[in-house]
């Protein structure tokens, strides 16, 4: 397989707007769970509480995270799985 092709494999973007709990959590756990080690996963969601449920989930999961948009209404979270 080319690395061009094992990137494209290794992020996964969710848009989960519109979507409540239980489903922005479940939804990311089930994404990460296929994704390999050291793969990205993109959530976009509007579903506020996520914000704290997501990034508490993925750090016990040994991922790293980071917020990088958010217009107060609908956030980005770029999740990296760990190795």
């Amino acid at each position: 397989m080319s690395a061009e092709v094992e990137r494209e494999r290794a992020l996964v973007e969710l848009d989960l707007r519109g979507s409540v709990c239980p489903g922005p959590t479940g939804d990311t756990l089930a994404a990460l769970k296929k994704l390999p080690p050291g793969g990205h996963l993109i959530v976009i969601t509007d579903y506020l509480p996520a914000r704290q449920t997501i990034p508490r989930l993925v750090e016990q999961r040994g991922c790293s995270w980071q917020i990088t948009e958010d217009d107060g209404k609908t956030f980005r979270l770029e999740i990296a799985k760990g190795e």
